[in-house]
C-alpha cells in the first residue's frame, strides 16, 4: 500500500456574497473530490512559501496571506493509499481575478456558496471550512 505523509497547507479563498473557491482533485487518492488548493511542502520553503506557490500553481491565482486558520490532521486510508496529513489552514485574499487550472491535477475550479457546499469534500476541509465559518462571526 502506498503512503503519503507530511506538512501541507490548505487556503480559504473568500469572494463576495459568501462564497469560497474549491477545486476538483484529479490525484489519487481524492480523485473526484472537492478540496481547498494547497498541497505538500517543497524543501527548505515555509509553510507561508508554499500556500502562495501552490495556490498559484493550481488555480493560477497570487495571493496574499490573511491569517493562519489552524493546523489539522488528515488520516486515513482511501483506495489502497494510506494518507497521513499535517495541514496548516490559511484564509487568503486572491490579488488576481483569472482562474487557470493546473490539468495535471485539478479538474475543475468553482465557487461555492457557504451554506450549499460539495458533499464530496476531501480530507478535513469540511472542518477547516466550518471553523473560518465560525471565525468570522
Amino acid at each position: 500500500m502506498k503512503k503519503y505523509t507530511g506538512k501541507t497547507t490548505t487556503a480559504i479563498i473568500p469572494y463576495p456574497e459568501n462564497k469560497i473557491l474549491l477545486v476538483k482533485r484529479n490525484t489519487r487518492p481524492f480523485v473526484g473530490y472537492w478540496a481547498l488548493p494547497g498541497g505538500r511542502m517543497d524543501q527548505g520553503e515555509t509553510l507561508e512559501q508554499t500556500i502562495i506557490r501552490e495556490v498559484k500553481e493550481e488555480t493560477g491565482l497570487t495571493v496574499k496571506i490573511v491569517k493562519i486558520l489552524g493546523e489539522y490532521v488528515e488520516k486515513g486510508i482511501k483506495d489502497d493509499v494510506e494518507y497521513e496529513y499535517y495541514p496548516t489552514c490559511f484564509v487568503v485574499l486572491p490579488l488576481s481575478s483569472e482562474w487557470v487550472r493546473q490539468e495535471s491535477e485539478i479538474q475543475e475550479i468553482r465557487l461555492f456558496s457557504l451554506d450549499e457546499l460539495p458533499a464530496m469534500l476531501a480530507f478535513e476541509h469540511e472542518k477547516m471550512i466550518k471553523d473560518y465559518v465560525q471565525a468570522a462571526k
